[in-house]
């Protein structure tokens, strides 16, 4: 499994293009993320990471495309924000219904993004929930101001990678991809008694989906405790975490021996680490230089969007290390004076992965019987 990575990310650097489509999308993911953070930080926002986050999980092959994800994007995050602030609202200062709330927000929205039509704002809904939560945990009157900072830094991000998208020209046709099948959705009201063998008939078939929930789910309610048990950290590194480990993918969840999904989690390790060691280093390097730096940014931007875009099955460590990389270099009104932050970011993920990764192999133990074909969803 791990000797295949070096292989696979080797292929990829000698096959990156400048140009088609593959070129053009992680040109556009590269721009798109340079001007979500220059409106960040010209309009003095306190996290202008999660606006460059937006900005490249929202940048898709063309503007029609885009414009969807976006909608679902802006509408997810104040949805999950507004029932963070009532959540806080309710259970202030008591520590253990925030944890039940942080796995129920983070198995609906996993299990939402697999079988709703509009899959991606179900997951939005669910990771900004949860990061306001964690972010808002010990000093619960910040919630309503942390929902608001991060619903306005989803539209920065959005509203960016539109900007790009209809600035830059339309590819060729064909160069979308192609769109993916969904789980069957549970029956509406699954407690009715007379809903009770649909939902059995749903659960049995769809059983596999519902333990991927579950991992999600629960990684993200341990991380409050394990946090000052194993390696205390910040709120926001909590918080980052959770969104590392919330952008779990579907496809492959079928595997009934959870090889698949172990090697899934294997990958986005791996990339985590790349991605967050090569920002370390870029730090270390620039210094306080503003060009460099957003240069820099938009440099491993592009080439973690190639590595995604491939066609050596290594696709998320594209995507983990594009992630990392941005949450290493961007912390606060420019170039960072310390590689410290980015440390503890650095290792908030890792534990965070780590965790997920045992949770993983642990569930795949688990015998699951295999369901009748239906298809998975990528992310």
């Amino acid at each position: 499994m791990l000797r295949e990575i070096p292989a696979a990310l080797i292929t990829e650097l000698h096959s990156l293009e400048y140009g088609g489509p593959r070129g053009r999308l992680a040109f556009e993911a590269a721009l798109s993320v340079a001007v979500a953070v220059l409106c960040a930080l010209y309009l003095h926002s306190d996290q202008p990471w999660w606006a460059a986050i937006s900005a490249f999980m929202v940048t898709q092959s063309s503007l029609a495309a885009s414009v969807p994800r976006a909608a679902m994007r802006i509408v997810g995050s104040a949805v999950g924000a507004v029932i963070a602030v009532i959540i806080l609202g309710l259970f202030a200062y008591d520590p253990l219904p925030p944890c039940l709330c942080l796995f129920t927000m983070a198995w609906v929205g996993l299990l939402g993004f697999a079988v709703s039509r509009f899959a991606y704002a179900w997951l939005i809904s669910a990771i900004t929930g949860n990061l306001v939560i964690l972010m808002a945990l010990d000093q619960p009157q910040t919630a309503f101001s942390i929902a608001v900072n991060r619903v306005a830094e989803v539209a920065i991000g959005t509203g960016a990678s539109l900007l790009v998208a209809l600035l830059l020209p339309e590819p060729a046709p064909g160069a979308g991809s192609p769109a993916a099948g969904r789980f069957s959705a549970p029956p509406l009201v699954f407690w009715s008694r007379r809903n009770t063998v649909a939902f059995e008939v749903w659960l049995r078939e769809n059983w596999p989906l519902v333990l991927h929930a579950c991992r999600g789910g629960l990684t993200v309610m341990l991380l409050p405790p394990l946090a000052n048990w194993l390696a205390p950290i910040g709120p926001s590194t909590m918080a980052i975490t959770a969104v590392a480990v919330m952008s779990i993918p579907t496809t492959a969840i079928l595997e009934p021996d959870g090889r698949t999904v172990v090697q899934r989690a294997v990958h986005r390790v791996i990339g985590c680490v790349f991605g967050a060691l090569l920002g370390l280093l870029c730090l270390h390097w620039v210094g306080d230089e503003f060009v460099v730096w957003l240069l820099l940014l938009m440099g491993g931007i592009w080439l973690g969007s190639q590595i995604q875009s491939g066609s050596t099955g290594v696709s998320y460590v594209g995507t983990q290390a594009a992630l990392a990389f941005l949450l290493s270099m961007v912390q606060g009104q420019g170039p960072p004076l310390s590689i410290t932050p980015g440390l503890d970011r650095f290792g908030g993920i890792v534990a965070g992965l780590c965790v997920l990764l045992v949770i993983t192999m642990a569930m795949s133990l688990f015998r699951l019987p295999r369901s009748s074909g239906l298809p998975a969803r990528s992310d």
